[in-house]
């Protein structure tokens, strides 16, 4: 999944998590006896060894050279983080940042240690005072999901002032970060869109269209698109299809530069299927599977490698190669560490499996996750999508009620859902009605959606699987309630791509 998506995605739930404590630099060093001492320590993980040997020098910094001190706080945090002594660690962490030779390790250690401790506004000061001391780079070379959590911590907590202040560093042209997967993602657009809600509820509007002016992006630039303060900014429609276009250029050559990144070439896939390529797409994606079938080949391999499958599995769906479908996803679903299947790889098979009108296959699947535990409720929901749709398909309809009523229950969950079971079900005025109340709900991302699903696209590649409910669907979204409730929030709309953004 994208880790810089909007805000409620899935990708940004969870803690913040402490930053792994990694073994500071055992290369060449003219460190004094003690630190030498000390690393050999540290080396056969000999904390306590470690903590005898530079206590003194600690007690009394003023013995040791600046370059060694720094050193020496940086094997102190990494063995209090060893032993899981987060306050001696943080203590220590603090006292390197001050020290006038200070490593990256060590200004990273102190702000993940203020974050994970809650201490956010702690964590931005010290962010603060590191790129007041010229420190951008290290700012640079922090893990951006840290931050991106950071700041969706803070906006779950209400911490608006707090929020404010880390979107603007995060949205600081100047931020470049490191990170391949950040910049294929664009993190600086997702905090641009963000701190520009911000500055346009402070009434910083020319401020605010100067961030959105920045964005370039489709994963935001879709998302500018909906939202009506940011997109009045603009000073006209979004063409979406020049900013995929472009996007496929840049992922393009971002997946020359960096060879090892599976995450670019599932970047370009995902631009040539928005364009409707989808034969091109799958040339390209074929030509790199003798790359991933590599142990090895892409530093991003083990989290990627199910969707470079998935993406090559949409290829064949919509082009109406079953048989390739399924193979691709099967051979995409590493099991997880528990040995459960890949939970959105399975819901996936099951959804494309209902649109092929294959509803025993499509059952069959479902039951490889029954036991399964930590499914969201977002994933739960997708289940009752396609576990009802498919006993319909079987005109099973009493067990297709039984999943409408629990997508009913948890409707807030996903909201579509509940639109989709009551189509799959036969219930026009229904559906028509989860239309009507989703265009009408308060939540922006809820009205973005409905809206999106009521848009305008370019016709499918003719070789897709029709889904036996699409008839039922166009019958719906031309009703005349569903289409006034559609202009009273400036629809309908027209995209010239083939999904959804």
């Amino acid at each position: 999944m994208r880790y810089f998506l909007f805000p409620g995605a899935a990708a940004m739930l969870g803690a913040v998590a402490s930053p792994v404590a990694a073994a500071p630099d055992d290369g060449p060093s003219n460190s004094g006896p003690a630190v030498l001492a000390a690393n050999k320590a540290f080396a056969n993980h000999d904390c306590a060894q470690v903590a005898s040997i530079l206590a003194p020098i600690i007690a009394l910094p003023s013995t040791a050279e600046p370059a060694d001190l720094s050193r020496i706080y940086d094997i102190s945090i990494s063995c209090a983080m060893q032993t899981k002594d987060m306050a001696k660690a943080t203590d220590f962490a603090k006292h390197a940042i001050a020290l006038p030779e200070v490593s990256d390790f060590a200004w990273h250690m102190a702000i993940g240690l203020s974050f994970d401790a809650k201490d956010f506004g702690g964590g931005i000061d010290i962010i603060d005072r590191m790129l007041a001391d010229g420190r951008r780079e290290t700012l640079n070379t922090i893990d951006p999901r840290w931050l991106v959590r950071a700041q969706f911590a803070l906006q779950q907590m209400g911490d608006d002032a707090n929020e404010t202040r880390l979107l603007a560093i995060l949205a600081d042209p100047a931020y470049d970060p490191a990170d391949v997967q950040a910049q294929i993602e664009s993190i600086g657009d997702y905090a641009r869109a963000l701190y520009a809600r911000k500055l346009l509820a402070a009434g910083k509007r020319d401020e605010a269209r100067a961030m959105v002016s920045d964005i370039k992006g489709y994963e935001t630039m879709a998302q500018v698109a909906f939202d009506p303060g940011l997109s009045a900014l603009l000073g006209g429609p979004v063409d979406l299809r020049a900013v995929v276009e472009a996007d496929l250029a840049r992922h393009r050559a971002l997946s020359a530069h960096y060879s090892r990144a599976l995450s670019a070439i599932t970047e370009v896939s995902f631009d040539l299927r928005r364009l409707g390529r989808y034969d091109e797409d799958i040339a390209f994606l074929t030509a790199a599977i003798p790359d991933v079938e590599k142990p090895g080949s892409f530093g991003d391999g083990d989290d990627k490698l199910p969707w470079f499958w998935n993406a090559l599995a949409y290829g064949y769906f919509m082009t109406g190669k079953y048989d390739a479908m399924v193979a691709a996803l099967k051979k995409g679903n590493r099991p997880n560490k528990d040995g459960s299947p890949n939970g959105d790889l399975v819901l996936n098979l099951a959804g494309y499996q209902v649109d092929f009108d294959r509803p025993k296959d499509a059952l069959a699947t479902l039951d490889t996750l029954s036991g399964v535990p930590g499914i969201t409720p977002g994933g739960s929901m997708r289940f009752h999508l396609s576990h009802g749709c498919a006993a319909a398909e079987l005109a099973d309809l009493k067990g297709a009620r039984a999943d409408l009523a629990y997508a009913l229950a948890h409707e807030k969950d996903d909201p579509a859902t509940v639109t989709g079971l009551e189509l799959c079900v036969g219930d026009d005025d229904a559906a028509a009605a989860s239309y009507i109340r989703r265009l009408k709900d308060t939540n922006h991302e809820t009205r973005k959606n409905a809206i999106l699903a009521l848009a305008d696209y370019d016709s499918l590649d003719p070789r897709a699987p029709k889904s036996p409910f699409a008839d039922r669907e166009k019958r719906v979204r031309k009703r005349p309630d569903v289409v006034a409730a559609l202009r009273a929030v400036g629809g309908p709309v027209r995209i010239h791509l083939q999904v959804e953004p």
